[in-house]
């Protein structure tokens, strides 16, 4: 009986043993997961604050482009002048801005800018 008993423990044992090397393995890779996730998050906050400042560097060209527009000059020019293709002077111009004197200005501009 005591032999029985002891193969019993020795099979115990070696149960705990390999439960104990699966469960390190899982907890590092729950680890490697949960720092590759928070290297996600952070470059995705990063990604989220540049988009912000290009976003607002292109309210202000913009405006500026308006600007070009209101003394009439063509898109085309507005392109060679500034080195920004027309497409995106064109996509700029259609950005809601503010004036120098505080009222939105819209597309409508743009068409101004066309001729």
């Amino acid at each position: 009986m005591g032999r029985t008993a002891t193969k019993a423990q020795e099979a115990k044992a070696r149960a705990r043993q390999a439960r104990l090397a699966l469960l390190v393995e899982r907890n590092a890779r729950d680890e490697r997961i949960e720092d590759a996730a928070a290297s996600v998050l952070l470059a995705w906050d990063d990604r989220a604050a540049a988009q912000a400042s290009v976003e607002k560097a292109e309210r202000v060209a913009a405006a500026a482009l308006v600007l070009l527009g209101r003394e009439k000059v063509p898109v085309r020019d507005m392109a060679a002048l500034t080195g920004i293709g027309e497409s995106v002077c064109a996509r700029l111009l259609r950005l809601p801005v503010e004036s120098h004197d505080s009222t939105p200005v819209g597309a409508g501009s743009s068409e101004d800018a066309a001729q």
